[in-house]
């Protein structure tokens, strides 16, 4: 391992000493960011939401092309009187849309009406209270009107629909009135627009907030500039990487570029600050500045190496899930920081060979950065024992905190307090909930027949009655509601399936078929839509379990099969199962790290005094979950395998500092080494901690929740990392290799 490491120390300063051959390797970098970046594509499908190889998807394609799509429709709603002029105002401009496949509101859609023995067609009346009408284009209460706007199909992709639900915002804007719009088209939507606006603003804060730090912690304009360079090409290069695999632009993209900049400050810190280090131990000029150069990338080369595929790795771990966006997400940016490191020592060893050493006031600054953590490890070391009891019942608190967490995804909670997201919660309140669902029906007979309409009446009016269900509507409510019209009765279905059939046939003389929605033309297969409330993942299976419970019941012994799809069952379903994947993946990045480790340092102790510092601020992130309610789903899950594969690097550098020291002094004291990778190590630790957790907390100033929530915990895991850094791994040390 010594001779290995040995040459790989070498082949860490070779751009050194080859300027002209790293000078084209650089130049070659730049041709391949300028060729494959301008092929990038912006990808928002709700394919991506969950596998396409997946049961659940291949149900929801069949649905999908026997009934239509369930994700083109939007509501355009109005508080106040559903039968308002304003509304109907919207409703005309907005029909004359080319985009717009067909709209409904209070003022056209029509209700069957037998005037003398000739059967028309009528408006909705407030004095109606059928559940085709109440909570879709009126008001649960009547406090409230919609216009249902049904994109066309061609339409249904991201220009069409921002152009669309563009002009609708305009529209709106022009006409009195309390307006929201929601639906699957407007969600999508919004997501696209704050990621769009997240690109053009977490990365250039990213990078400014690394140049402030790197003014703090370098103090030379021209490290700066070349931490700012080194960070910037990594970037760029591992975003032409990212494309060249295939990867597109999508929910996770500014996450993507935010964190390889912010990762690839993290080794660019130890290399400069080790340089400066070695620029104090050598005699001034231009061979001692080469010296130094070379000096820095042998000594802390393979540490960035080791630091860099602990990180990979925690993103790689992401790969593991079902989803394709976070599959994505987890390649690149575990690609990107593989490149990331690449660049850095391709770039900044061979020129700050080049260049003028740091000032004297920028050194001295440097050493007494390293002077300050000795003295601070110091004294932990003095309170070992105290130290170790205090985090081992730290522990037991953030477990016990751990224990509240709950797991739950709401689909509309990352749109926070936007106007898309007040849109979907007044819509939730008002007007029968937004998320659709289908449960899907197939007779081996008629749908139409008397025993089958009966049970569908059932079964819709069960789910009408649970709290999750905002809407439900079937064949059912339209056979009923033509055949107490054309029977006179006051309620009840027809007694055969032949009156069936005719109630069902008056329907079609109004301007549009609403029996097309709800039956196939054989009359073998029906569905129930479903609007539920976005109350999570395991609320929607729970119900989806009960479903299938009460249809068993209800419907097989009549020689039905049921099936329940939809986009908003599909992706809760996904979402759900992917929580409990992405604790997967962190245990898959956990036993790859101590893997990775344990092949490095051929000792068990070593492998268990690096995980231990490390496990310690994963419960500190449980233990917050627990504290603040926010519950564990996608974005917050990610935390656990992306921090441990970040907040693991310190540890190795701190490690790597106290294993070189002992190796060149064998007499020395446990407690020295550590001193000596408190004083080394425990800096560039300090400043790279800082710059990490700022750089993640960038994430916060998004609008787009799931950003907020994954920037903010990262980053109080790199905070938790860097504390039991400092104040354990220094007196576990000291205090296992003294016994």
């Amino acid at each position: 391992m010594t001779r290995f490491t040995s040459r790989l120390n070498t082949l860490f300063a070779w751009p050194v000493a080859h300027g002209r051959a790293t000078a084209l390797a650089i130049s070659a970098i730049l041709v391949f960011i300028c060729v494959a970046l301008p092929k990038g594509q912006v990808d928002f499908s709700l394919e991506q939401l969950y596998p396409q190889d997946s049961e659940l998807a291949a149900i929801y394609k069949e649905h999908k092309a026997a009934y239509g799509a369930d994700d083109n429709a939007f509501f355009i709603a109005r508080e106040g009187d559903p039968w308002s002029p304003q509304l109907k105002t919207v409703e005309d401009r907005i029909a004359a849309h080319p985009a717009v496949e067909s709209t409904l509101s209070p003022f056209t859609m029509e209700r069957l009406e037998d005037q003398d023995g000739l059967l028309s067609m009528r408006p909705v009346r407030l004095s109606d209270t059928d559940p085709l009408a109440r909570g879709t284009v009126v008001g649960t209460e009547g406090q409230g009107g919609a216009v249902i706007v049904r994109i066309a199909e061609q339409h249904n992709n991201h220009d069409g629909r921002e152009a669309l639900i563009s002009q609708v915002e305009d529209t709106i804007a022009e006409v009195d009135g309390d307006w929201h719009l929601a639906g699957m088209p407007v969600i999508r939507t919004a997501y696209v627009r704050l990621v769009i606006k997240d690109m053009s603003t977490l990365i250039p804060l990213s990078i400014f907030i690394a140049g402030i730090f790197f003014v703090l912690s370098f103090r030379d304009t021209r490290q700066v500039i070349l931490g700012l360079s080194s960070i910037t090409l990594g970037m760029l290069t591992a975003g032409a990487a990212y494309i060249t695999a295939g990867g597109v632009v999508n929910t996770f993209s500014p996450a993507f570029f935010s964190v390889v900049v912010v990762v690839g400050t993290s080794d660019l810190i130890h290399l400069v600050h080790r340089f400066s280090d070695h620029i104090d131990a050598n005699p001034d000029g231009q061979d001692a500045t080469r010296l130094a150069a070379q000096q820095a990338a042998e000594e802390i080369g393979f540490a960035c190496l080791l630091t860099t595929t602990t990180t990979a790795i925690g993103f790689l771990a992401l790969m593991w899930t079902d989803l394709p966006t976070v599959q994505m997400f987890g390649l690149g940016a575990g690609l990107g920081v593989i490149i990331t490191y690449i660049t850095t020592f391709l770039l900044v060893p061979p020129i700050l060979a080049r260049i003028r050493p740091p000032s004297r006031s920028a050194r001295g600054h440097a050493t007494g950065g390293g002077v300050r953590m000795a003295r601070i490890g110091k004294w932990a070391i003095s309170k070992r024992r105290s130290m170790l009891m205090i985090f081992a019942v730290l522990a037991v608190v953030l477990a016990t905190l751990g224990t509240q967490t709950k797991v739950a995804y709401r689909l509309l909670a990352d749109l926070g307090n936007t106007s898309a997201g007040t849109g979907q919660a007044f819509m939730e309140e008002n007007m029968g909930a937004v998320l659709p669902m289908s449960v899907d029906v197939r007779f081996d007979n008629d749908a139409r027949e008397p025993e089958n309409l009966q049970a569908i009446s059932e079964l819709t009016s069960w789910l009408r009655d649970q709290p999750l269900v905002g809407h439900a509507s079937s064949l059912a409510d339209l056979t009923e509601m033509s055949w107490t019209t054309l029977s006179g009765a006051s309620s009840g279905l027809p007694p055969s399936r032949e009156a069936a059939a005719q109630s069902l046939f008056a329907l079609g003389i109004g301007s549009e078929d609403p029996v097309q929605h709800v039956m196939i033309e054989d009359g073998a297969r029906t569905r129930i839509m479903l609007r539920v409330h976005d109350e999570g993942g395991d609320a929607t299976t729970a119900l989806a379990a009960q479903l299938e419970d009460k249809a068993e019941a209800l419907l097989s012994p009549l020689g039905a099969e049921v099936t329940i799809t939809g986009v908003a069952y599909i992706i809760q379903w996904i979402n759900n199962t992917l929580t409990r994947q992405f604790v997967g993946s962190f245990g898959l990045a956990l036993a790859f790290i101590g893997l990775a480790w344990a092949l490095t340092t051929r000792s068990l102790r070593r492998v268990v005094m690096a995980l231990v510092p490390n496990i310690l601020p994963l419960l500190a992130v449980l233990g917050a979950l627990g504290l603040t309610g926010v519950p564990l789903k996608p974005t917050t899950a990610m935390v656990f395998s992306i921090g441990l594969g970040i907040a693991v690097d310190d540890t190795i550098h701190f490690l790597a500092a106290y294993e070189r020291w002992r190796k060149r002094h064998p007499g020395c004291t446990s407690e020295e080494a550590a001193l000596h990778a408190y004083q080394t190590a425990g800096r560039s630790m300090f400043d790279t901690s800082i710059v990490l957790m700022a750089g993640m907390l960038v994430m916060c100033v998004s609008e787009f929740n799931a950003f907020l929530y994954l920037g903010g915990f990262t980053a109080w895991a790199i905070l938790a990392a860097l504390i039991t850094d400092i104040f354990l791994l220094g007196p576990l040390l000291v205090a296992v290799d003294d016994r």
